[in-house]
């Protein structure tokens, strides 16, 4: 991926900026979905936690209140479903809860083995794109009537600076997530007449779980927070153009 990448600008980010709009987050139970639902809800937003850990959410669910910030709610879904009904079901759930949706942030995402080809798993492999590419469709499909409705909706997807730099052993990872690029550029150009934005955000190197997997000599001090990388997410949100890719 040679595409020049925009840089993030938080210059909008005031208090209750994202008031009265409604967000669903896969991978909430995760380090940056975490960090993302309390930076929206911070910044007014009512947040859809939804992920595999049901506890974990459970525990940021009491923290967003804790806060006094706006109701949560969570919504436990497993992105490795492949029944499109079952994304239908939670797009409805949604609906009849909130009656709107104003964008979708695909903070899950599964690591698989960086390992050369000969030696990957091929169950292993599917697995890391049905969490990685393919969920996201068949949600973002399941979704997109209830997004059409809002005056300002967006599709954010997370991609990996190491995952888009076509190097050896990054594997079903690297490949998901460049192709992940690739379908919201499509999305972005089909959407572009309507109230949806469709954008990338690679974060770079930063203090994640996944990236202590992949670089675990890595000075901590050198990496950004995943408080740094949820604050830019929100100021992604509040931007109105498509078919960009941003990094931190």
């Amino acid at each position: 991926m040679t595409e020049q990448a925009c840089t993030v600008d938080n210059s909008k980010l005031t208090d209750k900026c994202l008031d009265k709009k409604v967000y669903l987050i896969t991978g909430a139970s995760g380090g940056l979905g975490r960090a993302t639902a309390l930076s929206l809800a911070k910044y007014g937003g009512s947040v859809i936690l939804s992920g595999r850990n049901t506890e974990k959410l459970e525990q940021l669910y009491d923290q967003i209140e804790d806060a006094e910030y706006p109701q949560a709610a969570i919504f436990p879904f497993d992105l490795l479903e492949t029944n499109e009904d079952k994304y239908k079901s939670l797009s409805k759930s949604i609906s009849n809860e909130f009656n709107q949706l104003d964008g979708v942030i695909y903070a899950a995402c599964e690591l698989g083995y960086v390992a050369p080809i000969k030696d990957q798993d091929t169950d292993m492999w599917l697995k890391v794109q049905q969490v990685n590419l393919h969920a996201p469709f068949m949600l973002s499909k399941a979704c997109l009537p209830l997004m059409l409705q809002s005056d300002s909706a967006s599709c954010l997807f997370i991609s990996d600076s190491s995952a888009r730099s076509n190097k050896a052993y990054w594997g079903s990872y690297g490949v998901s997530k460049t192709a992940l690029e690739n379908f919201s550029a499509r999305m972005a150009d089909e959407l572009e007449s309507t109230s949806i934005c469709c954008n990338v955000f690679v974060p770079g190197p930063s203090l994640l779980p996944i990236r202590k997997k992949t670089h675990p000599a890595e000075q901590e001090a050198e990496l950004k927070t995943a408080d740094e990388l949820a604050r830019a997410i929100t100021g992604i949100l509040l931007q109105r153009e498509t078919g960009k890719t941003y990094q931190l």
